[in-house]
């Protein structure tokens, strides 16, 4: 499900790495439908639009097309738009190559770089803005090679834009005030304003780390048996940490299925979500719903039969201490399907 080659955005975290393609060039977003479906007001018809979770709402920008020079080039800014939370339109707030979410409520950064740009290389230069628009604070240059993924209460969680031969990607909190890194990390699979977590290297198990940026404190969350998990969301409040992770391997070491487990940040237990072991070539996309803990998680139902057919996607709720999930089915417009997770889609 993804429309971008991993190429171009490896550094975006594993969890926020589908998108919103072949919109209906009809229609801002997808087709009119007596089930409910509808256009969003004020988006331009474009073939995909990315979609990224901030507070209230979403921050909506078109995938960049045509050539730029290179594949890690900067093809120019374009429109950055704000859907609310429930609205049936969308207000355009800015321009840029990159956006990303705020530790500011209601806030987000936009980066920018010069038009044809090697972004592995480039210098780029972001600016904190509202959902409104409204600037807040000053333009910042960002290091050389790094591009923003979350602003955070002690600083800017900064990522490579491209990993470099087989080595991990490298994450860098930055304080723009001193333009000093902080702490570094490799395999980060959630972050938020308050928390980071990420998987160091694994030994005889592996785990996640979990670092609290008020108090310093890092927690750690051991997986069980040979797990491993790159994917991750905080709940809203920062107490739980959803993970996909491995539930069995293949003889050569591939993963077989995968699973959601959901984490106690304060403790590191870890509780296994029933009924989510499917196979590992399942795409699995989850995230919470704000204010709560009701995990949903959603999958793609084959619809081999009927390629023609609308798409279906099983999605699931589910709340700490449920013996199951609450299911249900889900039939979206052709080329659609569910926004849950922070993103970008």
């Amino acid at each position: 499900m993804q429309c971008l080659g991993d190429d171009l955005f490896t550094h975006r975290r594993a969890v926020s790495v589908r998108c919103v393609d072949e919109i209906d060039p009809q229609f801002n977003r997808a087709p009119q439908h007596s089930d409910g479906f509808g256009p969003i007001r004020g988006l331009p018809p474009v073939a995909s639009y990315q979609l990224i979770a901030i507070a209230g709402g979403w921050a909506a920008q078109p995938f960049p097309s045509g050539d730029a020079g290179c594949d890690t080039c900067a093809h120019g800014p374009l429109p950055v738009y704000y859907v609310a939370d429930g609205a049936p339109a969308a207000s355009r707030i800015g321009a840029a190559d990159y956006a990303a979410p705020a530790a500011t409520p209601g806030a987000l950064w936009l980066v920018k770089y010069r038009r044809g740009a090697d972004m592995r290389t480039a210098v780029g230069a972001a600016q904190e803005i509202s959902v409104t628009g409204a600037t807040l604070g000053p333009r910042l240059k960002l290091p050389a090679g790094y591009v923003i993924d979350q602003g955070t209460r002690t600083g800017l969680l900064l990522v490579q834009e491209q990993r470099q031969g087989s080595s991990p990607l490298r994450y860098e909190l930055w304080d723009p005030g001193t333009r000093r890194v902080t702490r570094s990390f490799v395999n980060v699979m959630a972050a938020s304003p308050a928390e980071i977590a990420w998987m160091p290297g694994c030994t005889a198990g592996c785990r996640v780390d979990v670092l609290n940026l008020s108090g310093g404190r890092v927690q750690e969350i051991a997986l069980p048996g040979q797990s491993q998990s790159y994917q991750g969301a905080f709940s809203p409040d920062g107490q739980l940490l959803a993970l996909l992770v491995t539930a069995s391997v293949t003889a050569d070491g591939r993963p077989a299925t995968i699973r959601l487990l959901v984490a106690t940040v304060a403790s590191g237990r870890i509780n296994a979500v029933p009924g989510t072991t499917v196979g590992s070539g399942n795409g699995i996309n989850f995230g919470w719903q704000p204010g709560s803990h009701r995990l949903i998680a959603d999958v793609a139902v084959a619809t081999t039969e009927q390629p023609e057919a609308q798409p279906e996607w099983q999605v699931a709720v589910w709340r700490p201490g449920d013996a199951r999930l609450s299911t249900t089915l889900a039939r979206t417009p052709n080329g659609s399907w569910p926004v849950i997770d922070e993103g970008p889609y």
